[in-house]
């Protein structure tokens, strides 16, 4: 699909100006990213955690949820965490759970089952937990909309506090506390933390709390920084901006996971085989979470929970290779159905401006990943569901600029459950309502993308023409910019007149194409690029032929040598 190269403003002169020890190519992927002040650039270039991680007292009903928590820990109640079934939930109960027994409490959980039970707590779930003998439930990652349950809870005798992130409705559920950094009330200044990151701020203010009474204190100051890791992996895994806090929570988790102690994360880094590697947020996004989200895709997320949770290291080698089976399995099934569903969505191209496909031979695991191969793939929203007797139950993926869950809020007269953010969203409805939901936030897309082409674009940082942007000292200075992810993606650069002075196929099947450039301000200097998965590229290009590069600029280390290297994203034959 052919993009439209988009060049961000120039950063003013008077901003520039400011940094004079800075690249100004840097400078201005800083200012594309909103950060325009030498506070803004020094917290994102120099962040330092002690100083600059938020106090978890400022979310809403927490302070309710820690004194509530601590009287359950001093009368030795039994609490049980509930959590959904994607790697942010499990991640979040992870922390909850490390936390709370660390602390000594008596505490066990309950996932849902994806097939059986569907999202979110639900009224069966809280009877069960509730035989079992639980004082006290915590969700984490669902829950804001449990109006219902909540209640049902409170005439058993179970008190609930909710962790949550999600789109928070205009009426709260009764609990103890609900505990959301998207409340009105809230006073968080970091409304992009993920379920997992509710939850360890919860955890941070539970140990600090209970230190303080006398319970945990053989723990080390800060040893709640060892959940880190599980943070980092919710939190890139659930796609949440890494600007601001977030930011933080994943530039030390990236080093706690270097060293991490848990026998089950390391277990799962060695059947991905990138245990001996550099960390990088590609490490988590395209390694640990996949394998994660496998276990509730596919079988149960208990698989999972159980990994993170283990301390013995001959369970962690079995679990880890569950979920390493299940993933394959996944990816196998999940090539399928994009297959079937392009069918589907083919003839509705050219008409609608929201792509819908289901059908009931579609698993509900695997459906939040077809929508979000389809919606990059036609850059458009994307919505798919599997259908049973009576219910479709769905996933919806969306592109940057259109809120789904606001889509789907629209028209949720036609629906009987759904819930998400901005960019990510499930729902269920009824099969005799589905093509109704559709055409309902089909007329929401006509207002809200009126006048604005669906085209994809590609948004470039800055042109480098200097031969000193093309250094390994600059490479790494990009480098430094990490962790890249949602809101601060790998800078993307121009070069402009390249030429090919060599080109080959590698990779398995030639799937991949390596070259060697020359720039025309520095002819002596030869730059290699990688273009993965554009074998295509071998007959497309011919040596001495020049054109026009969008790339990220990148440092390739082999055996102990480090040079500069692109990874080509978009090109123009002259």
């Amino acid at each position: 699909m052919k993009r439209k190269w988009v060049i961000s403003e120039p950063a003013a002169d008077d901003f520039i100006v400011q940094f004079p020890k800075l690249p100004k190519a840097l400078l201005q992927v800083l200012f594309n990213r909103g950060l325009q002040t030498r506070e803004a650039i020094d917290f994102f270039l120099n962040p330092v955690y002690e100083s600059e991680i938020y106090n978890p007292k400022l979310l809403p009903d927490i302070e309710a949820g820690i004194a509530r928590t601590l009287v359950a820990l001093k009368n030795k109640e039994k609490i049980t965490i509930y959590a959904d079934y994607d790697a942010d939930a499990v991640t979040a109960a992870a922390v909850m759970i490390r936390g709370l027994r660390a602390l000594g409490a008596e505490v066990d959980y309950y996932i849902p089952d994806r097939f059986a039970e569907g999202y979110g707590v639900n009224i069966g779930a809280i009877k069960e937990i509730a035989k079992r003998g639980t004082k006290l439930i915590i969700t984490v990652d669902c829950g804001i909309t449990s109006m219902e349950e909540v209640e049902v809870a409170r005439e058993l005798g179970v008190d609930v506090i909710i962790t949550d992130h999600h789109h928070v409705p205009d009426e709260l559920p009764k609990a103890v506390a609900v505990i959301n950094p998207h409340r009105k009330d809230s006073l968080y200044p970091c409304l992009d933390l993920t379920g997992v990151g509710v939850a360890f701020k919860f955890a941070e203010a539970l140990i600090a709390a209970a230190r303080k009474q006398g319970v945990g204190a053989e723990l080390i100051e800060g040893w709640q920084k060892w959940l880190l890791d599980l943070v980092a992996i919710g939190t890139v895994a659930d796609c949440q901006s890494l600007m601001a806090e977030n930011r933080i929570l994943v530039k030390y988790g990236l080093k706690v996971l270097q060293k991490t102690r848990w026998p089950g994360l390391k277990a799962l880094l060695s059947v991905a085989r990138v245990a001996d590697k550099a960390f990088t947020t590609g490490t988590i996004g395209f390694q640990l979470a996949p394998r994660i989200n496998a276990a509730g895709r596919l079988a149960h997320a208990d698989i999972a929970l159980k990994l993170l949770l283990t301390d013995d290291n001959l369970e962690a080698a079995d679990l880890a290779m569950q979920l390493e089976n299940l993933n394959r399995k996944r990816q196998q099934l999940t090539e399928s159905l994009v297959s079937e569903a392009r069918e589907q969505l083919q003839p509705q191209l050219d008409k609608c401006k929201i792509l819908l496909a289901a059908s009931p031979s579609w698993p509900k695991g695997v459906v939040g990943l077809v929508a979000g191969k389809l919606s990059e793939e036609y850059h458009r929203p994307v919505l798919i569901a599997a259908q049973d007797a009576e219910f479709a139950t769905g996933s919806a993926r969306s592109i940057p600029g259109f809120n789904i869950i606001e889509a789907i809020s629209y028209a949720a007269e036609h629906l009987v459950r759904f819930g998400g953010h901005d960019a990510a969203a499930g729902f269920t409805a009824e099969n005799k309502k589905l093509n109704d939901f559709h055409k309902t936030i089909l007329g929401f897309a006509e207002v809200k993308f009126a006048g604005n082409s669906l085209d994809p674009v590609l948004m470039v940082d800055s042109e480098l023409s200097d031969p000193l942007e093309f250094t390994l000292e600059f490479a790494d200075l990009v480098e430094n910019l990490a962790p890249f992810g949602q809101g601060n993606p790998r800078p993307h650069f121009l070069f402009k007149n390249l030429k090919v002075e060599d080109l080959h196929a590698v990779g398995s099947e030639g799937k991949h194409v390596q070259l060697v450039l020359s720039h025309p301000s520095a002819a002596d200097l030869k730059l290699r690029a990688i273009a993965f998965s554009k074998g295509f590229l071998v007959k497309a290009l011919q040596i001495g032929d020049t054109m026009d590069m969008v790339a990220e600029l990148m440092v390739d280390e082999w055996k102990g040598s480090r040079r500069v290297q692109l990874r080509l994203i978009d090109w123009q034959k002259d």
